[in-house]
């Protein structure tokens, strides 16, 4: 009876071990597939948002944003939710609604400069 339990809990052990390698398996795969997903939306969004920028932002703030009237914008510490609300209400002598409404594609571009 000792050497069955034995081989039961062998068995137990391997079966579990490779159960649980299988899934961590299939969870780093999806992970890794959703944040390829979500890098192409955002570069998708951040192409747009240089589109914007190129058009609305390069008066003030230079022909490479590194400042001019208005501040250099590469390197920026605001975080994406900062920068749209910066966007939306203005800041001191930055009129607000600059984005027309493309404010999350502009934050997007924004933080890839370095």
């Amino acid at each position: 009876m000792r050497k069955f339990k034995g081989v039961i809990t062998s068995v137990f052990t391997v079966g579990l071990i490779m159960g649980l390698g299988a899934c961590s398996g299939d969870t780093d795969e999806a992970a890794v597939k959703k944040e390829t997903q979500e890098e192409k939306v955002n570069e998708a969004l951040a192409a747009e948002g240089e589109k914007v920028v190129k058009s609305s932002c390069t008066g003030c703030h230079g022909i490479d944003l590194t400042g001019d009237l208005g501040p250099n914008l590469h390197n920026l510490s605001l975080s994406k939710e900062e920068i749209i609300e910066l966007l939306i209400k203005g800041r001191k002598t930055m009129p607000p609604g600059t984005a027309n409404g493309m404010e999350e594609e502009v934050a997007e571009y924004l933080l890839t400069l370095k």
